[in-house]
């Protein structure tokens, strides 16, 4: 009994001290266990996902969605900086698609969980960028777009023609 309390007291600061909140918290999206290819497997079902998008209406680049080939089903989320979920599909090709960014560069989380034609389970997780402008660090060529999805992956060339943000 007299090690029992100590311990206790000792635990309850641990938790106490380690449970502050922070300004400069990490918000991320729990992928773990996520299977992110089918090398091996004879399988040629992928998930592409761009790591931008702007959403100002010209037709180019303005949906934030992942790109498959081969796949059955899908489960898509978008998440932002809060770890709120700002849009959920499970629709081959659906999107999120939006007008309202007020920053010049608004980050997001996502995360894609998806059963290829061949029956296996892939996924997908990272950031993702609205853009109202090219911000100056980091650089343009930071930024994919869906325009730039080649077979070859994200090695085309974007046609986006946003202004650089002040």
């Amino acid at each position: 009994m007299k090690l029992i309390i100590p311990a206790l007291l000792i635990t309850t600061a641990v938790v106490f001290f380690n449970c502050s909140k922070s300004g400069n918290a990490v918000h991320h999206v729990n992928c773990d266990g996520l299977v992110t290819d089918t090398a091996g497997t004879g399988d040629n079902g992928q998930i592409f996902m761009p790591n931008a998008f702007s959403p100002n209406n010209d037709g180019l680049n303005d949906i934030c969605r992942p790109i498959t080939q081969n796949i059955d089903s899908i489960g898509f989320t978008l998440y932002d900086e809060n770890d709120a979920v700002v849009f959920a599909t499970d629709q081959l090709g659906q999107g999120w698609q939006t007008t309202f960014i007020t920053s010049t560069a608004k980050r997001y989380f996502y995360k894609i969980q998806a059963r290829t034609l061949a029956g296996n389970h892939i996924g997908k997780c990272g950031e993702v960028y609205g853009l109202t402008c090219f911000p100056v660090n980091p650089p343009k060529s930071f930024y994919y777009f869906e325009d730039m999805l080649t077979p070859g992956g994200f090695t085309g060339v974007t046609a986006e023609t946003m202004a650089t943000c002040q």
